[in-house]
């Protein structure tokens, strides 16, 4: 009887660099390998904004009319020191422990309300205050740090109108 020669597996192609394994699937009732996945794509986490890239500009309270709805800007109410510190900066520098508080149009004319109230030099404000410090408003184009907002719930309930804070990481739409 000839001996047959044995048929040879075939052999693995070799991998180009960089290209990554694909995932091990588990046999049943195991778990799959959790090293063997790739990673998840990294946030993006901002600390700070270019100013004139925001498009970010003081806004006349004069100008802000009551019952006027929502646009495309969110707004900040600040000091004028703080305010000039920005400007002199060029950027708008936030965290997500110390996040930049917006609102829509709807809510500044309720937080400047409280500003003056709590922060103004007075019989019931701080004495230390300025008389020239009083509040700045200025306000960002929204479809620039939408991904970047965070909704303010306690504010939210507090004011009666949407508050968010920018707090530099993205989020992801799933």
């Amino acid at each position: 009887m000839p001996f047959a020669p044995m048929a040879r597996a075939p052999r693995p192609r070799p991998r180009p660099k960089g290209e990554t394994p694909p995932p091990v699937a588990a046999a049943p009732g195991r778990q799959a390998d959790l090293f063997a996945a790739p990673p998840p794509p990294a946030r993006r986490v901002l600390t700070y904004l270019d100013i004139a890239a925001l498009g970010l500009g003081m806004v006349n309270p004069r100008s802000l009319q009551a019952g006027a709805g929502p646009d495309g800007y969110l707004y900040h109410v600040t000091t004028r020191a703080a305010m000039d510190t920005i400007q002199a900066r060029g950027t708008v520098v936030f965290s997500r422990r110390a996040p930049l508080v917006l609102t829509e149009r709807p809510g500044v004319a309720a937080w400047l309300a409280d500003m003056m109230e709590h922060d103004m030099p007075g019989p019931d404000g701080p004495p230390d205050s300025a008389p020239g410090n009083g509040p700045v408003i200025f306000r960002l184009r929204r479809f620039m740090i939408d991904d970047l907002l965070e909704n303010d719930p306690d504010r939210t309930r507090q004011y009666g109108v949407p508050f968010h804070l920018l707090t530099g990481i993205a989020r992801t739409e799933q």
